[in-house]
């Protein structure tokens, strides 16, 4: 088959679907990047304890929550047998290069703040109870064994947490092949920044609780929130929701018939088994069971066309109502028949 052949004389990076989004310009939406990478690596280490209080002061909710969850310095001071100090000067000078070269990369947070300020008001416009967050960046030590930490963005206790050291570029020399392969480290670019806030921030407005689910409830409810992506970023390429490519995301669009076709054919769609899921749901550089080229995690995107034909056929439904009903409802309605 060559459904994924790249020769394509033109390439869109979005889906063709019509853009259907709601007038928000009458919100307002005032975003302020509190840049505590910036703060944090300016700190006088020879006065330690004074540039914490300081830091504690402008950040009084966050700098706790930085020691807690994002800088391992309790575990490095016990690595060391050495005190919190010592482990934090230790963490300190080992990331400041990495520091450095995010604000070498970052001198400015114009282009995010403009970014989620226009997408935050769709959020707003769906969703009015949701408070405006407060935006930190922040830098940390790469870990690779969090399979969310990929995405850089954290949105925690109305903190929206840009991981700066995720976008400094699929170039950048700090990113290791064997640990970042290829298809992750294309998505280290800046123009992650807010598709990925968004994700994280779609993850808190609507939970995914279908671990232990059959595939297609899976594929459904992860689709979700990309389906939920979409409505918060009806401007943005698809591949910046989905991370696949430009070509993988044409492809898919052209020849979605023969993939769910072959999905069919060759998958229980109401399997638990893990193997299966695996194949479908996921990180991951391919789809073993599709043509070479087809992207990993195709699942989600399957789930996101079939919730896409259920709101079709139920207008009435508000975006809260659709991801209220559930996959099995969505599956059977849906008669999801792609050409």
């Amino acid at each position: 088959m060559r459904w994924f052949c790249l020769l394509f004389a033109v390439v869109l990076f979005s889906c063709s679907n019509e853009n259907n989004a709601p007038d928000v310009s009458g919100i307002k939406m005032d975003v302020s990047v509190k840049r505590f990478d910036r703060d944090f690596f300016a700190m006088d280490t020879t006065q330690l304890q004074t540039s914490l209080q300081g830091l504690e002061q402008k950040y009084p909710e966050f700098l706790d929550l930085y020691f807690k969850y994002f800088a391992p310095i309790r575990e490095i001071a016990a690595q060391n047998n050495a005190g919190f100090d010592s482990g934090l000067l230790i963490y300190y000078r080992f990331i400041r290069p990495l520091a450095d070269s995010v604000e070498q990369k970052f001198p400015n947070t114009n282009a995010i703040e403009k970014g989620l300020e226009e997408n935050l008001r769709y959020v707003k416009h769906y969703f009015p109870s949701f408070k405006t967050p407060e935006v930190i960046t922040s830098v940390e030590g790469f870990n690779p064994n969090d399979p969310e930490e990929i995405y850089g963005a954290t949105y925690y206790q109305d903190k929206l947490v840009l991981s700066l050291q995720m976008f400094l570029g699929k170039n950048y020399s700090g990113y290791d092949p064997s640990l970042y392969p290829d298809y992750l480290r294309r998505r280290f670019e800046p123009d992650y920044i807010v598709p990925n806030a968004m994700r994280a921030i779609a993850g808190e407005l609507y939970a995914d609780t279908s671990e232990g689910a059959s595939l297609i409830e899976q594929m459904i409810e992860k689709g979700k929130r990309w389906w939920l992506m979409k409505k918060l970023l009806p401007h943005t390429p698809d591949s910046l929701i989905t991370g696949y490519t430009a070509q993988q995301t044409a492809a898919l669009q052209r020849e979605e018939g023969n993939i769910w076709g072959v999905i069919m054919q060759n998958e229980n769609l109401y399997s638990i088994e893990s193997p299966t899921i695996q194949t479908y749901i996921g990180e991951s550089p391919f789809t073993a069971t599709l043509p070479q080229g087809a992207p990993g995690n195709i699942g989600p995107w399957i789930g996101w066309r079939i919730i896409e034909k259920f709101a079709a056929e139920k207008p009435e439904l508000s975006i809260e109502q659709v991801l209220r009903t559930t996959a099995k409802q969505i599956f059977q309605e849906a008669k999801y028949k792609p050409k």
